[in-house]
């Protein structure tokens, strides 16, 4: 039985307060679940309706509660959720967890949510494992982060840091991504490149503009003012991946 002070705890971690307290975070939905599952992720806790647990048979090593739609609904962030929710632990990831043996891409104060969870499940997609956030992007375990992800979230490791920090920690060329420089067909890139990709309403910050190598720019072809920033990540990735 999910006790009242384990519904608390839950739903005390939409808070981004709480999660950071308790290194803890929510995953909700089958598909998001299913992978937390097949993932190295340490889960304490799986809520779920009877539906859930008859398709999901298989030995879990956690405690698992079985609840009604309304109240894992309640707990959680879905407007309606007939499947899960877990709780799994945190994991604290730092520059020293960085490789540099493939292009690494950032986020520089890229604040929404969506954005950042499509763009680790494009990049999981192209086979890119990891992700350098500025402070100020969106926190990774948001759970609007981690739904939009689609269960990419356990797949690609992501960094939360100072920038600044991660520019004078690392030679590599830094390539920002802007409406003007040199257009992305154009580019070639032979070796482990870091590749900047700022907010759409703000482009990059003045601090990677300092430590910037050159600008590069997906070329427009019709009247749109902007590409959204998940989109361009993606044209980028995928240049860089067949070219």
């Amino acid at each position: 039985m999910l006790s009242k002070k384990d519904q608390k705890f839950i739903k005390s971690l939409k808070i981004k307060k709480y999660r950071s307290r308790e290194k803890r975070f929510l995953v909700e939905g089958s598909k998001n679940v299913k992978e937390l599952i097949n993932s190295d992720f340490k889960i304490e806790i799986i809520v779920g309706t009877e539906a859930y647990f008859a398709r999901n048979l298989k030995s879990l090593d956690c405690r698992a509660e079985v609840v009604n739609e309304k109240l894992l609904t309640d707990i959680g962030t879905f407007k309606t959720n007939e499947d899960a929710i877990a709780v799994a632990q945190v994991k604290n990831f730092g520059l020293h967890n960085l490789s540099t043996r493939d292009h690494v891409f950032v986020l520089d104060g890229v604040s929404d949510p969506g954005n950042v969870g499509t763009i680790i499940r494009t990049l999981d997609w192209f086979g890119f494992n990891q992700l350098v956030c500025s402070n100020d992007s969106a926190e990774f375990y948001s759970p609007k982060v981690i739904n939009s992800t689609m269960g990419s979230f356990t797949r690609v490791r992501v960094i939360h840091c100072d920038l600044g920090d991660f520019y004078h920690q690392n030679k590599l060329r830094v390539f920002a991504a802007d409406m003007t420089g040199t257009s992305l067909k154009d580019m070639e890139v032979l070796e482990s490149t870091v590749f900047v990709m700022g907010s759409e309403s703000h482009g990059v910050s003045e601090q990677t503009k300092a430590h910037c190598t050159s600008t590069i720019t997906i070329p427009a072809f019709g009247q749109a003012e902007s590409l959204n920033v998940g989109v361009a990540t993606g044209i980028i990735a995928s240049q860089l991946r067949i070219s």
